[in-house]
């Protein structure tokens, strides 16, 4: 019953539009003062790491046929994926939270286990090539745990930041506000569709 527009990203719930996680978040995450066309840009290449990854986790992957751009991206996750020695359940997984009625693509599921951990632990995890870990990768993280049957309250959230020297970063989110700012954007998104209005959460004025 969910089923995915990929040229207008959007999805739909019986035929019905639902908001998706990262467009419930994007009052989160302002990027007016960057170019279009390099926010288009870094959108393609982070798709294009993506696709990667999965079809390098899928065993699918033809090395031959890399872009030498995406080489660095790729290593520095199967060098994550061997230091967490992953087992993944779920691999770019389409989630609905059937209560909230918003949608969203999880990047991974399944048990990790961090170098000094006594044993694996069950995981979101999202794969990120921008040069930052942005604070809202927390609710989004939460977004997607709550609308996963596979997971619980006690699953961890982590955020895998590959980068273009072959290494990566990684953070944990814990906040257990999290959730609940997802869910105050997310009925503020659904009230404005309802109402046809354009929400503006910017006032101008300096913090």
């Amino acid at each position: 019953m969910l089923t995915f527009d990929e040229q207008a990203h959007r999805y739909f719930w019986d035929g019905k539009p639902v908001p998706g996680v990262t467009s419930v978040l994007s009052p989160l995450m302002d990027f007016s003062l960057v170019d279009p066309e390099l926010l288009e840009a870094a959108s393609k290449f982070g798709t294009a790491v993506h696709k990667a990854c999965e079809l390098d986790d899928l065993g699918q992957l033809d090395e031959a046929e890399l872009d030498d751009n995406l080489r660095p991206y790729l290593a520095a996750w199967r060098q994550f994926s061997a230091d967490f020695q992953v087992q993944w359940t779920l691999i770019e997984k389409k989630v609905f939270h059937q209560t909230l009625r918003y949608a969203g693509t999880l990047d991974r599921f399944g048990m990790i286990k961090a170098p000094r951990w006594a044993r694996h632990e069950e995981a979101v995890v999202d794969i990120k090539s921008s040069t930052s870990l942005y604070p809202a990768v927390g609710p989004q993280l939460a977004a997607y745990a709550r609308a996963t049957p596979e997971a619980s309250l006690l699953t961890k959230r982590l955020a895998v930041q590959l980068r273009d020297d072959g290494t990566y970063r990684h953070e944990f989110y814990t906040d257990p506000a999290d959730f609940a700012v997802f869910c105050g954007l997310n009925t503020v998104s659904q009230w404005c569709g309802k109402h046809r209005i354009t929400p503006k959460f910017h006032t101008g004025e300096k913090p």
